[in-house]
C-alpha cells in the first residue's frame, strides 16, 4: 500500500530510466558476461519485445528511429509468429488458464495448460504457476544442514527484505531505510539483505553484491553464473535460504528481521532452523487481503486461503512479530499468535518533519491555485480502495451548496483514469490530479493542502492496515479527515487530531470539510493536536527504541 506519488511520471523520465538500465546491463556484461547472458536469455524467452524496446531506448536519439522502424517490429513479429501457431490451437485453454490464475485458482490454471505442454511456452507457464503455488504451500523450502555460527556480534541485525533503495523507491523501501537509519543512530548494527536475484532480474545487471547507503550495509544475493537460474518464486526462495545462511555464518548477527511478505518470512524461518538465529517477522500489511480486495471472486480462492495460512504459520513460528497498528495486532492474535509476542512499530516520520517547512505556496502557484483558496486532498497511490471518488463527489456537493473547495490528489495508480472521468462527468473544474511527482514535490504538495483527506473504502484491508501519508500530514500540522475505520481512527487518538466520517458517504464528508473550511482556528488546533500525536508516538527515533528493546530480550533468551 505504498504511495505512487513520488515515482517518475513522464515518458522522458521513463526513457532515461530505460537507458540507465541498459547501460547498467552493458556494464554488468563486461564484469560478469556469463551471469548477465543467462539473465538476458531468461528475459528474452519471457518477453523479447520488452527487451528490444529497452535496447532501443538506450541508443543515441539519432539511431532510435531506425531501431523503432526495424528491430522492435521485427522482434514483435518474431514473438507473435513463434506463438501464433501454438496459440491458434490453444487460445481457449490459454485464456481459461489465465482466468483461473487471476481468480486465484492456481492449481486449476496449471492443470488446464498441462494438456498442451508440448508447446514450450505453455509448459513454462504451467511450471511458473506450480512454482508460485509451491511458494505459498507448506514447507516451500526443504530442510538444510545445520550451520555453526561463531560468537554473535552484539547489536547486529540482518533485515531480510524484498527490495530496497536505491533501485526501488517506494513506501516499503523507504520504511526499511528509515528503520535501519534510526537503529544505527541508537547504536545498533543493522544490515539489509534483499531477495535472491534482485535487482539483476529487474535489469540492473551492474548491481554489486554490497553497497553502503547512509552508512548501512546493503547485501544483494546475485546469481553467480553456476547452477540453476530459477524463474519462479519457490526456486528463488530456496536459493535465497542457501545464500542468507552463508551470509549469517559470515556476519554472525544476533537477530534475523524479515519484513512481509511470506517469501522473506519463509527464507528467515529456514535460516533460523539452520543457524539457530532468532527470527522476527515484521507484518507491514496483509498482502493476500490487498490482492483479494481488487476482485470479490478472489476471496476464499486457493491462492487467498493458502497465502493467508502461510502468513499465519510464519507469524506463529516467529520468535516475535512486529506490526504497524493495534488493529493489525488484533488480526495477528486472531491468527494464533499470543498478544505478548506482538510488538508495535507504527508508520512514523523523521523527527525533523515536525519542524520542517516546505514551499507549498510555489506548488499551489504551479497548479494555478490561488493563495486564498481552500485546498482539500491527498498525496497517495490512486487505487480504488483509497476512496477518492467519494472525495470528488463531496466536492461537487460543496460546489452546489456555494462552498467550493479545490481538490488536489497527487499521485498515480490504476484508479486515476476513472477519477478523471468522474471529474469530467461532475464538471468539477476545481479538481487537480497532476499525477506522479518527485519526493521533494510530494512534500510541497502536502504543505499546499489545507485539509488532508483519507476517504478509504470500507474494505477488510482498509480496516486493518494504517497508511503513512496521513501521519506525514499530521506531522506537518495539517488537520485530517479520515474514514471511520479502525486502522484510521487509531491514527488520530483521542485528542482532537482529526475528524472521522462514515466511509463511502459523500454528504458526510462534505459536511465535515465545510465545517473546517469556515473555521481556520479549528483547523490550526487540529493540526497542532496531530503534530503532538505524531511527536509522542510516531517518530523513527521512538520506534527504534522499541526494536532495540525487543532485540535485547530475544538475544538474552
Amino acid at each position: 500500500m505504498a504511495s505512487d506519488a513520488s515515482r517518475p511520471d513522464s515518458p522522458k523520465v521513463s526513457a532515461k530510466s530505460a537507458r540507465a538500465g541498459v547501460s547498467g546491463l552493458l556494464k554488468g556484461f563486461v564484469q560478469h558476461p556469463i551471469i548477465v547472458s543467462r539473465v538476458v536469455f531468461t528475459k528474452v524467452k519471457s518477453d523479447p519485445v520488452r527487451v528490444a524496446q529497452a535496447a532501443a531506448d538506450a541508443l543515441p536519439p539519432r539511431l532510435r528511429p531506425m531501431v523503432g522502424r526495424v528491430a522492435w517490429p521485427a522482434a514483435r513479429r518474431a514473438r507473435l509468429a513463434a506463438r501464433k501457431l501454438g496459440m491458434r490451437m490453444i487460445k481457449a485453454p490459454w485464456n481459461e488458464a489465465k482466468e483461473h490464475w487471476d481468480a486465484g485458482r492456481v492449481s486449476r490454471a496449471a492443470e488446464v495448460l498441462d494438456a498442451h505442454a508440448k508447446y514450450p511456452f505453455v509448459k513454462r507457464r504451467a511450471a511458473y504457476y506450480r512454482g508460485e503455488l509451491a511458494a505459498i504451500s507448506p514447507d516451500p523450502i526443504p530442510p538444510g544442514p545445520k550451520v555453526a555460527v561463531g560468537e554473535r556480534v552484539e547489536g547486529r541485525v540482518l533485515h531480510c527484505v524484498t527490495n530496497a533503495l536505491p533501485y526501488t523507491q517506494a513506501g516499503y523501501t523507504v520504511r526499511t531505510h528509515r528503520i535501519v537509519t534510526a537503529q544505527r543512530a541508537l547504536g545498533l548494527d543493522p544490515h539489509v539483505v534483499t531477495s535472491w536475484g534482485w535487482p539483476m532480474f529487474q535489469g540492473h545487471a551492474d548491481a554489486t553484491p554490497y553497497e553502503e547507503i547512509d552508512g548501512t550495509p546493503y547485501h544483494r544475493l546475485l546469481p553467480d553464473g553456476h547452477g540453476e537460474m530459477p524463474f519462479e518464486m519457490r526456486g528463488r526462495m530456496v536459493k535465497g535460504a542457501e545464500s542468507v545462511t552463508r551470509l549469517v555464518a559470515e556476519l554472525r548477527p544476533q537477530i534475523l528481521h524479515a519484513a512481509t511478505d511470506h517469501r522473506n518470512g519463509s527464507v528467515a524461518h529456514a535460516v533460523r532452523e539452520r543457524t539457530g538465529t532468532p527470527f522476527v517477522y515484521e507484518v507491514r500489511g496483509f498482502l493476500e487481503e490487498t490482492w483479494a480486495s481488487r476482485d470479490p471472486v478472489r476471496v476464499g480462492s486457493e491462492r487467498h486461503v493458502l497465502q493467508r495460512e502461510r502468513e499465519a504459520f510464519l507469524m506463529r513460528e516467529a520468535d516475535a512479530v512486529v506490526t504497524l497498528a493495534e488493529t493489525m495486532a488484533t488480526e495477528i492474535v486472531e491468527r494464533g499468535v499470543p498478544r505478548e509476542r506482538v510488538f508495535l512499530a507504527p508508520n512514523a516520520v523523521d523527527d525533523t518533519l515536525l519542524t520542517a517547512h516546505y514551499d507549498g505556496a510555489s506548488f499551489r502557484s504551479a497548479m494555478g491555485i490561488g493563495a486564498d483558496e481552500i485546498v482539500v486532498g491527498s498525496v497517495s497511490s490512486i487505487v480504488a480502495y483509497e476512496g477518492f471518488a467519494t472525495l470528488l463527489r463531496a466536492a461537487a456537493l460543496l460546489r452546489d451548496e456555494g462552498a467550493p473547495v479545490r481538490v488536489l490528489i497527487v499521485g498515480d495508480g490504476t484508479e486515476r483514469d476513472n477519477l478523471l472521468a468522474i471529474v469530467e462527468d461532475l464538471g468539477l473544474k476545481t479538481a487537480i490530479l497532476p499525477g506522479r511527482v518527485g519526493p521533494d514535490e510530494a512534500l510541497q504538495a502536502q504543505e499546499a493542502i489545507d485539509i488532508f483527506v483519507c476517504p478509504r473504502e470500507d474494505l477488510r484491508v482498509c480496516r486493518l492496515v494504517t497508511p503513512l501519508k496521513p501521519v506525514e500530514a499530521m506531522a506537518l500540522g495539517k488537520p485530517v479527515v479520515l474514514s471511520d475505520l479502525p486502522a484510521l481512527s487509531e491514527l488520530v487518538g483521542s485528542d482532537g487530531a482529526g475528524l472521522l466520517v462514515p466511509p463511502g458517504d459523500p454528504a458526510a464528508l462534505a459536511k465535515a470539510i465545510a465545517g473546517l473550511r469556515e473555521d481556520p482556528a479549528r483547523r490550526a488546533e487540529m493540526g497542532e493536536a496531530g503534530r503532538a500525536e505524531v511527536a509522542t508516538k510516531r517518530t523513527w527515533s521512538r520506534v527504534a527504541e522499541t526494536y532495540r528493546s525487543l532485540y535485547r530480550d530475544l538475544a538474552e533468551r
